[in-house]
Order: structure tokens, then C-alpha cells, then sequence
């Protein structure tokens, strides 16, 4: 039983540092780090929500859940990033004003399935439906919450300048950290519409 202030934040801290080498470890094969990603975002928010069982047992949960759509996901995404870095590769190299507006917007169509990305792994957690819709909602809810996905997409790259500049963080903490971090900024998106459904 906990009987102290301390040993809650030593339980917790613990808990996140489990999670971040459970994400590690289930995102080596590479394919399945959609899956990860969906698991530890899975964990966090039973985290902050002190439910669930045990820190593994709801990361595996996580992780089987939507193991397809996750991998659809992947495929989707590999395929984006090919097509994209190839086409405004080739448009840049051709050196004209009209190139280089192609390749802009490209890159801002780029921008914008990221940002539906990011949104799949967070809305997923409450979505209840199909793949397209999900992929729908994600997008909408990533556009039409710009200062949310602003402070989500900085989270993200403070996480990466720190995982350049101490990458001992990243193997500790680090992912896990981001990922509570990122679920709190989501939780005021989605509770707007969370309590739309309730009335």
C-alpha cells in the first residue's frame, strides 16, 4: 500500500521508465512501432488515470489491439515519406520558381499527414469505428485544434534536441515523458467532445 508522497512519485517514475523500455523494446523490429507508439499512449493515459492492471499487462493490451490498422499505418506512411522525398527531391533539382512552389506544397501536404499521424495514435485511444474514419477524425481534430498540435509537434522536437544532446535520456525516459506530456495538451481537445456525447 502507498503511505507516502514519495513513494507515489518513485512508483510513478518507475513506471514511466518501464513503459519507455517497453516501447524500445517492442518498436525494435521497426514494423511494429506504430503498435509501440499506440501502447505506450494506450499506458500513459491509464497512467494519469491511476486505472488498469499492471504497467506490462496494459502495455501488451495496447499493443494487439489495432495491430492491423497500425501496420496499414506504417505501410501508408513508408509509401508517403518514398513518394514525397522523391518527388520534391526532383522538383528542387530543377531549379524554376514553379518547382520549387510544387515542392512547397508537397512538403505542406506532408505537414498536414503528419499532423493526422500524430492524431491517429492519441485519438485512437477513445475511437470507436473504422480505419477511415479514424484517419478522418485524427485530421480533423489536428487542423481544427492548431495551438494543441502546435504545443505537440514542440513536444516532439524538444524531445528530439534532447535526445541528441544527452541520448541516455531517450533510453530512460524520455519517450515515455513526451508521450504524458502530449496526452495531457490531447486530453483538452478531446474532453470538449467527450462531454458533447454525454449531454
Amino acid at each position: 500500500m502507498r503511505d507516502s508522497k514519495l513513494y507515489d512519485i518513485a512508483y510513478f517514475i518507475s513506471d514511466l521508465m518501464i513503459l519507455n523500455l517497453l516501447w524500445i523494446i517492442f518498436s525494435l523490429p521497426v514494423v511494429t512501432i506504430f503498435q509501440s507508439t499506440e501502447a505506450l499512449f494506450h499506458s500513459i493515459r491509464l497512467l494519469r488515470k491511476d486505472e488498469g492492471s499492471s504497467v506490462f499487462k496494459e502495455f501488451w493490451k495496447g499493443f494487439t489491439k489495432h495491430f492491423s490498422w497500425m501496420l496499414i499505418n506504417f505501410v501508408i506512411t513508408v509509401a508517403v515519406i518514398l513518394i514525397l522525398y522523391v518527388d520534391v527531391r526532383f522538383f528542387i533539382q530543377q531549379n524554376t520558381a514553379f518547382a520549387y512552389i510544387l515542392a512547397g506544397l508537397l512538403l505542406s501536404m506532408g505537414l498536414m499527414f503528419l499532423i493526422t499521424l500524430i492524431y491517429t495514435f492519441l485519438t485512437i485511444q477513445y475511437y470507436e469505428g473504422k480505419l477511415f474514419g479514424l484517419w478522418k477524425t485524427s485530421f480533423l481534430l489536428g487542423l481544427g485544434h492548431l495551438p494543441q498540435t502546435i504545443l505537440i509537434i514542440l513536444t516532439l522536437l524538444t524531445a528530439l534536441i534532447l535526445a541528441n544532446i544527452m541520448p541516455i535520456l531517450f533510453f530512460i525516459i524520455l519517450a515515455s515523458v513526451s508521450a504524458y506530456v502530449i496526452d495531457i495538451i490531447f486530453e483538452g481537445v478531446i474532453r470538449k467532445y467527450i462531454k458533447k456525447d454525454k449531454e
